[in-house]
């Protein structure tokens, strides 16, 4: 009965070195407020079309925020991101109360930042809206 209690104290042990190590390794890789602090500067526009718009987003405390739209109700979002060398990769979805929500992801490399995001807002009276948009930006220079 000692020696099946020993084993599984043991693999008790083993198992949550293993959870930690593999924790450990992913906060490494995708973590929420990497991109904290940076601020964007650029175009956006209709996908396949030229740019018809500026935009700026923010990312601060966890949170990503494009200026443009929170003209519209808009508000901060929870971002998620992930490191893969140099480069960063993040998604958000913003939310407005009267014009639907935004779906965004995109990707930073170096100083510059191409996202794409998708805005659909379901209507009762006419057909649901769905527009696929595109921005480029350059890192805001203090």
């Amino acid at each position: 009965m000692r020696y099946i209690l020993f084993i599984a104290a043991i693999v008790s042990l083993m198992t949550i070195e293993i959870s930690a190590k593999t924790a450990w390794a992913d906060s490494q890789n995708s973590a929420t407020g990497i991109l904290d602090g940076m601020v964007f500067i650029g175009h956006v526009g209709s996908k396949g079309e030229d740019a018809n718009g500026e935009d700026e987003v923010v990312f601060q405390n966890g949170q990503f925020l494009s200026t443009s739209c929170s003209k519209y109700g808009f508000e901060t979002a929870p971002y998620t991101a992930t490191r893969d060398g140099s480069d960063i990769t993040f998604t958000a979805a913003t939310r407005s109360p009267r014009h639907g929500q935004m779906e965004w992801q995109g990707k930073i490399i170096g100083k510059e930042i191409e996202a794409s995001y998708i805005w659909t807002k379901e209507r009762w009276y006419w057909f649901d809206a769905y527009e696929e948009n595109w921005l480029k930006a350059r890192l805001k220079k203090d």
